[in-house]
């Protein structure tokens, strides 16, 4: 089965946007047990302080946004945050989400960041929610 780091912007896309989008199938693909995803306390707390932004209020309500980050650290593989000297892409805000995909050694990053879709990274695919989905 293949394993995926998912950027957390790809998860928030799914949970203000359009089920039928690529976000919204590739967290429907996950609920169907298609693929494993793999979280780190960072990645965790990053989607649930994003979700927790007032200008998603209007979807996070009645604690919507605290359950949707519970689903994922209660049905996921769970690692560490690895211990890296970053550098990996332009942002460096997203070397974690590099440095967990080589930590945990998965199949692919999944993201819509063109800061991780045009990396070139050794031994790691890097991908859009519907390039994931038609390798299922």
């Amino acid at each position: 089965m293949k394993r995926a780091v998912v950027d957390p912007s790809v998860l928030v896309s799914a949970f203000i946007g359009n089920p039928d989008a690529g976000p919204g199938q590739l967290v429907a693909a996950w609920r169907e047990h298609r693929f494993v995803l793999v979280v780190s306390p960072q990645l965790l707390a990053e989607l649930g302080e994003v979700l927790a932004r007032p200008k998603f209020v209007r979807w996070s309500s009645d604690d919507r946004d605290v359950a949707y980050v519970a689903a994922f650290a209660a049905q996921s593989e769970h690692h560490p945050d690895p211990d890296d000297a970053g550098g990996h892409v332009r942002d460096p805000d997203d070397d974690y989400l590099v440095a967990l995909a080589r930590a945990a050694k998965v199949d692919a990053i999944v993201s819509l960041d063109n800061d991780l879709l045009d990396a070139s990274l050794d031994g790691i695919a890097v991908m859009d929610p519907f390039r994931l989905l038609a390798d299922l």
